[in-house]
């Protein structure tokens, strides 16, 4: 024990002191500025990003009625990159009433909706079975996609924005979430 006691008197102070500790903790309690390099043909572009829960998320993209949204990240446009974010949300209403919610909304404030259902395995040994409802409205160049647990009786997912091309979830089918 004397041991391990003094290695934490040791470690304790060269953690706090390294600037990757802090970049960390303001990705999970605040928001960290980060640019990703991406090779391009031409050379090399820098994508900046603001990750943790106090990133940015935009004005146009609403969050649906009853879930709390907690952002994860918000990537800023660059040369062949389109500005995007995504986000956890969550809420104590059933999944099912979140969306039809969600879906009103979004047709009423003039964004085509679509809708599908994505059924798969985890990959998780042994494998439990994904039940996924997916809500998707575009606008212009701006999408958003909303992805539920469907097994879930609370609203538990995720949600992606854009301001360019988003595709349809491989595998997800254009159907009803839930038998009418």
């Amino acid at each position: 024990m004397r041991g391990f006691l003094i290695f934490l008197a040791f470690a304790c102070p060269v953690v706090l002191a390294s600037p990757f500790f802090w970049s960390l903790v303001r990705m999970e309690w605040g928001a960290e500025r980060i640019g990703y390099v991406h090779k391009t043909p031409s050379g090399q572009v820098t994508q900046w990003a603001t990750l943790g829960p106090k990133a940015g998320w935009p004005g146009w993209a609403p969050i649906p009625e009853g879930a709390k949204l907690h952002v994860r990240a918000n990537f800023e446009a660059a040369p062949g990159f389109s500005a995007s974010g995504f986000g956890d949300i969550s809420g104590k209403p059933p999944a099912r009433l979140v969306t039809e919610r969600y879906q009103n909304a979004l047709k009423r404030a003039g964004w085509a909706v679509r809708v599908g259902r994505f059924d798969s395995s985890s990959p998780d040994i042994p494998p439990k079975p994904i039940h996924w409802c997916i809500v998707e409205a575009r606008r212009g160049p701006r999408v958003l996609q909303m992805s539920v647990d469907i097994d879930d009786p609370q609203t538990v997912g995720r949600m992606h924005w854009t301001q360019g091309p988003m595709p349809f979830p491989t595998g997800a089918r254009d159907e009803p979430c839930w038998p009418a």
